[in-house]
């Protein structure tokens, strides 16, 4: 990018020096000087190093010159009201969008393709659930942290 930016400053000067340096006298010709031909070849190689060029970035402040409380209400609070919003007043309305496809689907998939078959064959019956139980380490003593003679399974039906 830095290269791009260099690129065009030096084409840039190199045409307002051409056009400033133009003759009305249609019999003298603008040449080059060496410095500007060695200038344009260090420029327009494409193995140039970029190196010894530093870029500066410079990072300015923004004054307004104006007062914004000159045009804002007295007692002007940007924040009143944030908390207010009752949101079971509030109708959310979904918006359908159409899907449109610009190519037939059919063409991808084979003969008598149908995406829901087989969807209600599987008989939960015959399958078996297994739950493993695994012995967590925590690293420390967490009964040390539960108040005394904790039950996690009181109140529960086992």
């Amino acid at each position: 990018m830095n290269r791009l930016i260099l690129l065009l400053a030096a084409f840039i000067a190199f045409n307002a020096n051409a056009l400033s340096g133009k003759n009305h006298d249609n019999t003298k010709k603008n040449y080059k000087t060496l410095k500007e031909i060695n200038l344009e070849t260090l420029l327009f190689e494409s193995n140039m190093d970029i190196d010894p060029f530093e870029v500066y970035q410079i990072e300015e402040e923004v004054h307004f010159d104006f007062d914004t409380k000159q045009y804002l209400p007295k007692n002007f609070n940007a924040l009143a009201g944030k908390n207010d919003i009752d949101w079971s007043k509030v109708k959310l309305v979904e918006l359908e969008e159409d899907v449109e496809i610009h190519f037939d689907t059919a063409q991808y998939l084979p003969e008598n393709f149908n995406a829901l078959e087989g969807k209600n064959d599987l008989d939960w019956s015959r399958i078996e659930l297994v739950e493993l139980e695994e012995e967590i380490k925590l690293g420390f003593d967490a009964k040390r942290y539960l108040p005394k003679d904790f039950n996690p399974y009181k109140g529960m039906n086992c």
